[in-house]
């Protein structure tokens, strides 16, 4: 198995541990979830340090995510795609969630390292992962194109909005989805009564 491959097995092994007891995981854990020596967790990355940070690198990549909305059936209807996308987002941040309250609780600074995104956010252009997840909304709105009165992106990039309002301004989980069809409905229709 090559070094990458073992590193990656072992980021995957960690990021449950991660969510579970945060940064105060110990590499011992760590070694054996990966089913590996605890040795070998420290060939293949410097420090704890270093694999804490390819952990979140790997919690906050959204290729699988936008991989799984691609596959939803465009044979359902527009508003059972777009449900069912973003129910799969909204349980993407749910686990971000979980992952960053523990390793905040365990006064891991998840602030401190500089990302790509915030370069991008310096420059003013959208993190990544926004970019990435309106990509696979449009893909998913594309279907209808003809229906609507505003660019597909468009769409998109408002459903990702409200699901980033349903998520974190003050819902729980449950309430988070439970305003998923409503919002939806919004979104496809409009606010204003018939």
């Amino acid at each position: 198995m090559s070094s990458e491959q073992r590193r990656t097995e072992i980021v995957r092994a960690t990021l449950p541990l991660l969510a579970e007891q945060g940064a105060n995981v110990t590499t011992r854990a760590i070694a054996q979830a990966a089913d590996v020596a605890e040795g070998t967790v420290f060939r293949v990355f410097t420090d704890k340090g270093e694999l804490l940070r390819a952990c979140l690198a790997e919690a906050f990549r959204t290729d699988e995510l936008c991989a799984r909305i691609r596959e939803i059936s465009t044979t359902q209807s527009i508003d059972a795609r777009l449900t069912e996308g973003a129910a799969l987002v909204l349980d993407h941040f749910d686990r971000l969630g979980e992952l960053k309250r523990n390793l905040a609780a365990s006064d891991y600074d998840l602030h401190h390292r500089e990302t790509h995104d915030a370069k991008q956010a310096a420059r003013h252009e959208p993190p990544r992962f926004v970019l990435e997840l309106t990509d696979a909304f449009a893909a998913l709105i594309a279907p209808d194109e003809q229906r609507l009165r505003v660019p597909v992106e468009d769409v998109a990039a408002m459903l990702l909005g409200l699901l980033l309002s349903a998520r974190f301004v003050g819902n729980s989980d449950d309430e988070a989805r439970a305003k998923l069809a409503p919002r939806i409905d919004v979104l496809l229709r409009g606010a204003l009564a018939a």
